[in-house]
C-alpha cells in the first residue's frame, strides 16, 4: 500500500505517522492486495486552545469506490485509531457488496 500523509495547522510528528502506518497495516493487512493507496490527513481544528480538536481523516483507494472516514479526539493517536477502524468496517462492507 502506498501512504500519503498530510498535516494541516500543526507541526508534523514522525511518531504519529509511524503509529498510524502501523495501525493501518495491522487493521487493513488482509485487504492489502485490494488497496492501492491510503491517505492520512492530520489537522488541528482550533490551534493551541486544546480540547477535542485533533482530527484524522483517512481515505482509501482500491478495487472499490474511494472510502473516507474521519474522527476527532484529544490526540492524533486516538483519532487515527478511530478513523482507521471506521474505514476497516467500510472496506468489509464494500467488499461484501461486490460479492452479491
Amino acid at each position: 500500500m502506498l501512504y500519503n500523509i498530510h498535516w494541516k495547522n500543526d507541526i508534523r510528528s514522525e511518531a504519529t505517522e509511524v503509529h498510524a502506518r502501523k495501525q493501518a497495516n495491522s487493521m487493513l493487512d488482509r485487504f492489502a492486495e485490494r488497496i492501492r493507496a491510503v491517505s492520512l490527513k492530520f489537522e488541528d481544528l482550533n490551534g493551541p486552545k486544546g480540547g477535542v480538536d485533533k482530527r484524522c481523516t483517512v481515505e482509501i483507494v482500491g478495487q472499490f469506490a474511494p472510502l473516507i472516514a474521519s474522527a476527532n479526539a484529544t490526540s492524533y493517536f486516538i483519532a487515527s485509531n478511530r478513523a482507521i477502524g471506521k474505514l476497516k468496517r467500510g472496506v468489509v462492507r464494500a467488499l461484501e457488496r461486490q460479492l452479491y
